[in-house]
């Protein structure tokens, strides 16, 4: 039986991920920081901590595991630090695989916090061979971002856009994204030192997404520096909302250098809305 080891199980990608592997018939060990009955509690700031014998065995691992409370550059940030333990742990315990999931927003000069964590985690797990993958939007199974973007459409007449909505978007769809994951780990000439990107090649404009999802509702724009502006002051106010001031950074600043030419050795297609 092949055994895999998913931290972060009970966050949403984790908990599909479970699912899916087990419905495979894998022996599943799931890590996660709000530990339930028959998980190993896992927390990236205690990551050098994890026994041995959890990796005894073990096919694959997959790190979907981020703490969302670090928002920002200190002289110790778990998420970079208990990452990299966790992979070395991996690495000198044999595990055959080892998959990140990093985020397209991850590039060297990326404006986001999210995205410059992201990119160093990826930086320093080369050494481990990491296979780091970098989907996009998520979208199908009732995505979260996709729901709250349906509910806003539904709430008004007419829909505020960020900015002229001009910025491009990449979607990646989680059953793809299982799919993809499965042909890595059948891929005996895998090269580790290549970033892959698990979403959709052409990309989508922010205002077509908008269109396709309210059904062509009319839009007005929002200047994009009044939104940075506005959730600037309610994070201060500490005034929590779907989207924050990083998470939009992260969505709006683009990088042109992404290059599919490694993913598209793959037979996975990724599906659009």
């Amino acid at each position: 039986m092949n055994k895999c080891i998913i931290t972060g199980s009970n966050g949403y990608l984790g908990s599909l991920l479970v699912k899916k592997f087990k419905d495979l018939s894998w022996d599943v060990c799931e890590f996660s920081s709000t530990k339930k009955e028959n998980q190993v509690e896992f927390k990236l700031s205690e990551a050098n901590s994890i026994n041995d014998k959890y990796f005894n065995n073990c096919n694959l691992l997959i790190h979907t595991s981020y703490d969302f409370s670090i928002k920002s550059n200190c002289d110790y940030n778990a998420n970079i630090d208990g990452s990299i333990k966790l992979f070395e742990k991996a690495y000198n315990n044999g595990v055959e695989r080892i998959i990140n999931i990093s985020t397209i927003s991850s590039f060297k000069n990326s404006k986001s916090f999210y995205g410059k964590t992201k990119f160093q985690i990826e930086e320093k797990s080369k050494k481990f061979n990491v296979i780091n993958l970098r989907p996009g939007l998520f979208c199908g199974s009732n995505s979260k971002i996709i729901k709250k973007i349906e509910n806003i459409c539904n709430i008004f007449p007419l829909i505020p856009m960020i900015g002229d909505g001009s910025f491009k978007l990449h979607l990646t769809n989680y059953d793809d994204l299982f799919k993809f994951i499965l042909e890595i780990y059948e891929d005996k000439d895998l090269n580790f030192s290549k970033i892959l990107y698990p979403c959709t090649f052409e990309p989508i404009s922010f205002k077509q997404l908008i269109k396709i999802i309210s059904n062509n509702k009319k839009t007005f724009s929002v200047p994009l520096s009044l939104i940075f502006f506005a959730l600037k002051i309610l994070g201060i106010l500490k005034i929590n909302l779907p989207l924050d001031l990083d998470n939009l950074r992260g969505l709006v600043y683009y990088s042109d250098e992404i290059n599919f030419d490694d993913t598209k050795k793959y037979k996975t297609e990724f599906k659009s809305l």
